[in-house]
């Protein structure tokens, strides 16, 4: 006889709270969406978009389907295709970085799967270059939920989706309100984070509404950082009258004349449905025990390994100071914050802050001491239950901790898998460690084997010229893979920037001052001693002439932006450290003996006369290198 089977258990959502894309027109790529699928027959999967160069458009057939299906409305309204296509091409769906558009579909209003159709491709592809690939969308059953309501009247509905993707059309109020009602119902599950004082404070719009009833007053959004995930996209959908019941300016949200007055039955409507849809299936754990007790453990491990990402890696990212390793961290590897753990190894820093402690905690009015994890359990414990997404362990400044103390015997775990006939996936841990605490947090049995799983990669930042820290040994060091980060002004985006109100380029005064570094025999590491691209921000560069503004804008210059940081942070660098032993060789000592001199000499000078600190042959290789070196070129160090 012909039975179901018991019901599939999916994973849960990643809820991606800590994503920074943005989604702007929030409801015309919602709508798009909708009307794509009207003209294309209902599909279960359509393939929404194919590459053009760097960008995505619409695969001729699809482009077809929809002249066939609003060739009605497009003849009434004197509709070019061509015209109707650019609209469609330059709508968020083909626009926006996929994360974005998984968290508006698949979080939000739950109308569709967001995916590439190359599904080798991993999600963060999309977030630097500019880059887009080709995506496609898997409708759920939400999109059968709009269609039985506009089923009935389909031409009226076209025209509001066509006006909400751009097109200047007459539409029905009353079609639109039904619409927005639907698609506002839909999102009532969504979750959002803000930060309040340092705290995080997860939230669904039912915590709005019932805010709004009890205080009669705005509710504020914003939090004190930048929204981040849903949160971002909540603000675009109430800001564009997504929702019938909320209006919403500057952050802050309040009830919508005339909906004020039924808020309150939907608000107690909202509560009844998510009551409803967080109800627990009582006895479906033991049904699906009953079926093989002893393999449920065992299954369950099984089916996070199919689903796990490999090639998890160790890296230690080396260069001398402001080469860009913490830039090169967050745009070729990661620079999602729910996906990383970061943090910084000092001489103080010890095992039991990297791996976790027993601690006392208060329990029912009682003492007790647990285990509490460090950054690295915590992080193991995510990626092990997240098989789905990559994660990245940060260690910035690595050799200044006793890292292979601070390791422990998690020093084992860093062999990593690479035989692709190994039983193993790529990049998992070849050995496993015994270590009951960490066990029982990550996989809940204090006798499971540990292991670093193939998709937690961990990260290393270290400066070459970094005095009086701990030594890599060789046993640790081997166990990493060693990238250097070119000092390089390569895709630099402000090494063209002049410095202060000077001619000389950002990037051409490194050179000068690089190529002297390595010239000198006299600098210990002299190599490790040169100025980084990045060894500054763009701000430091800029010049503000305060005279210009009133006292408070002096007062908030002063406070946020100082003209001395490039002369404090660069001279004070090359005086202390890059130049320590020969100041008389590179500075004019004749007219500045001190470190205190040299930055008032260049701080109460004008344009490349700053320069006259240097002595005269570093001072004409630094001028030599701007294409507007000034007369000034003439000075004589003997000059007073």
């Amino acid at each position: 006889m012909n039975r179901p089977a018991n019901i599939e258990l999916y994973n849960e959502l990643d809820l991606k709270l800590g994503i920074k894309s943005s989604l702007p027109h929030v409801k015309s790529t919602i709508g798009l969406s909708i009307l794509l699928w009207e003209c294309s027959n209902h599909p279960h999967e359509l393939i929404y978009s194919v590459s053009n160069g760097d960008s995505i458009c619409m695969p001729e057939d699809l482009v077809q389907w929809v002249s066939d299906e609003l060739s009605e409305t497009c003849a009434d309204e004197q509709i070019d295709i061509n015209d109707l296509r650019s609209t469609i091409e330059s709508n968020q769906l083909y626009k926006s970085q996929i994360e974005a558009l998984m968290v508006a579909f698949e979080l939000i209003w739950k109308i569709a799967k967001v995916e590439f159709t190359d599904d080798t491709r991993i999600t963060s592809a999309e977030r630097t270059g500019g880059s887009r690939y080709p995506k496609k969308l898997k409708y759920t059953t939400n999109i059968d939920i709009i269609h039985s309501i506009i089923e009935n009247d389909l031409q009226s509905y076209y025209r509001i989706l066509l006006s909400w993707i751009g097109i200047n059309i007459s539409t029905d109020p009353e079609c639109e309100r039904r619409l927005v009602l639907a698609l506002n119902a839909l999102a009532e599950s969504a979750l959002f984070k803000l930060v309040d004082n340092g705290n995080n404070i997860i939230f669904n719009l039912n915590s709005v509404y019932k805010k709004i009833l009890e205080t009669n007053e705005a509710v504020n959004i914003s939090g004190d950082k930048e929204a981040k995930g849903s949160l971002r996209i909540l603000k675009s959908a109430l800001s564009e009258g997504m929702n019938p019941y909320l209006n919403y300016s500057s952050g802050n949200v309040t009830s919508k004349t005339p909906n004020s007055e039924l808020l309150e039955d939907y608000q107690k409507r909202v509560e009844t449905y998510l009551k409803l849809s967080a109800t627990k299936l009582i006895g479906l754990e033991s049904l699906i025990a009953d079926n093989d007790e002893d393999d449920d453990e065992e299954n369950i491990s099984k089916n996070l390994e199919e689903k796990r990402l490999t090639g998890g890696t160790n890296v230690i990212l080396y260069g001398v100071p402001g080469s860009g390793k913490s830039w090169t961290i967050e745009h070729e590897y990661c620079n999602d914050e729910s996906k990383m753990e970061r943090l910084v190894f000092h001489p103080d820093y010890m095992y039991s802050d990297f791996i976790g402690q027993i601690l006392p905690v208060i329990r029912d009015d009682k003492v007790r001491y647990e285990f509490t994890a460090g950054p690295f359990t915590k992080l193991l414990k995510k990626a092990y239950n997240d098989p789905s997404n990559m994660y990245y362990l940060i260690v910035e400044e690595i050799n200044r901790g006793n890292a292979p103390a601070i390791f422990g015997e998690v020093f084992q775990l860093l062999d990593r898998v690479t035989d692709i006939n190994s039983s193993l996936p790529i990049g998992t841990s070849e050995y496993g460690i015994t270590n009951a605490n960490i066990a029982k947090e990550v996989y809940g049995d204090p006798e499971h084997k540990v292991r670093i799983p193939a998709n937690l990669s961990l990260i290393g930042t270290m400066n070459t010229s970094d005095q009086n820290v701990f030594t890599l040994d060789t046993a640790f060091q081997r166990r990493w893979i060693m990238r250097m980060i070119s000092n390089s002004f390569d895709n630099h985006k402000f090494g063209s920037k002049k410095i202060l109100d000077t001619t000389v380029k950002w990037k051409d005064f490194c050179k000068a001052i690089n190529d002297e570094i390595l010239r000198r025999n006299n600098v210990t590491s002299s190599e490790d001693k040169r100025l980084g691209a990045y060894f500054i921000n763009s701000d430091n560069l800029t010049w503000i002439d305060e005279s210009d503004f009133g006292k408070e804008t002096k007062e908030f210059i002063s406070a946020h932006h100082n003209n001395s940081i490039f002369a404090e942070k660069v001279l004070k660098y090359l005086w202390d450290d890059a130049f320590k032993f020969s100041h008389a060789e590179t500075f004019n000592t004749k007219k500045y003996n001190s470190l205190e001199e040299v930055i008032a000499g260049f701080m109460n000078t004008t344009g490349n006369t700053r320069y006259r600190v240097f002595n005269e042959n570093l001072r004409q290789s630094i001028l030599s290198k701007s294409e507007e070196a000034s007369s000034d070129n003439n000075f004589n160090d003997d000059e007073s």
